[in-house]
């Protein structure tokens, strides 16, 4: 027995439909993933921007020589990267450690040791190696990205200068 054709055509209209809907829905969740898929990814390369420009203002600071002026360094930068600007506050410089340099450890053939050579009765010399730690944080205001970077760098100082910064407790670091 066959059904009347009146009946299968009804039938075959709520299967569209049902399949219309279907599609729909798959349509629908694939914009949903492609959008999440691209925050995503702009996240990301937010965090990468933010990250260069900590790390870059780091480098500038590094390139100078921060420790004629280490109050001054303690700033507020706006510096653009992937052409959105990105705020990146830098901290004041701490020393984290001072080592006397004996005068046996000196190559005087270098200009830069030879004037840290001290009286040869004295076995330090006048210099000391330092141990600075400098941090920068960026952010973005935009996405939310928020990067702190912190490195360390050795410099190798007269003892004036050395003893002047370790005394004063502003400029050492205090947890390390």
């Amino acid at each position: 027995m066959s059904m009347p054709a009146s009946r299968q055509r009804g039938i075959v209209l709520i299967l569209s439909l049902i399949m219309l809907m279907v599609l729909t829905l798959i349509a629908v969740s694939a914009i949903r993933l492609s959008t999440v898929n691209l925050r995503s990814v702009a996240n990301s390369q937010s965090r990468t921007e933010a990250m260069s420009t900590a790390q870059r203002t780091i480098e500038l600071l590094l390139s100078s020589n921060f420790t004629d002026n280490i109050a001054g360094t303690a700033t507020t930068l706006t510096v653009s990267e992937g052409g959105k600007n990105y705020s990146v506050v830098v901290a004041r410089p701490c020393l984290v450690r001072t080592v006397p340099v004996q005068n046996t450890a000196l190559d005087i053939t270098k200009a830069d040791d030879l004037k840290c050579l001290d009286t040869l009765s004295n076995p330090y010399s006048a210099c000391a190696d330092t141990i600075w730690q400098l941090q920068a944080t960026s952010s973005s205001g935009w996405f939310g990205a928020n990067v702190s970077i912190t490195q360390g760098t050795g410099i190798r100082m007269d003892n004036g200068a050395v003893t002047a910064y370790s005394n004063d407790a502003q400029y050492r670091c205090t947890g390390t």
